[in-house]
């Protein structure tokens, strides 16, 4: 298998559309750092009439860690104060 995309990853866990749009943000890192606020603004882009909080993000976060550990990808802190960022399993271990 090719190297996985996020709308792949997105359609096989069936990532709700604020996760995705989380995911889309610490994705396109491409394994660096991309600080909260980055997280949150992409949270945002959506139709929704109300700004997400930090609690609201850390809620999310929470779930959508929970669904990616199933096919070994995670969203780890970057350091305190320093984002999160996207670490895939190594070559051949995704389970996807």
């Amino acid at each position: 298998m090719s190297e996985p995309t996020v709308d792949m990853v997105v359609d096989i866990l069936r990532i709700p559309a604020l996760q995705a749009r989380m995911l889309g943000a610490v994705w396109k890192g491409k394994g660096h750092p991309v600080s909260t606020e980055a997280i949150i603004a992409a949270m945002d882009r959506a139709t929704d009439v109300k700004a997400h909080t930090y609690d609201d993000f850390k809620f999310s976060l929470c779930h959508l860690r929970k669904r990616l550990k199933r096919v070994g990808i995670a969203i780890p802190n970057a350091g305190y104060a320093q984002g999160y960022y996207l670490k895939f399993p190594s070559k051949g271990q995704l389970h996807v």
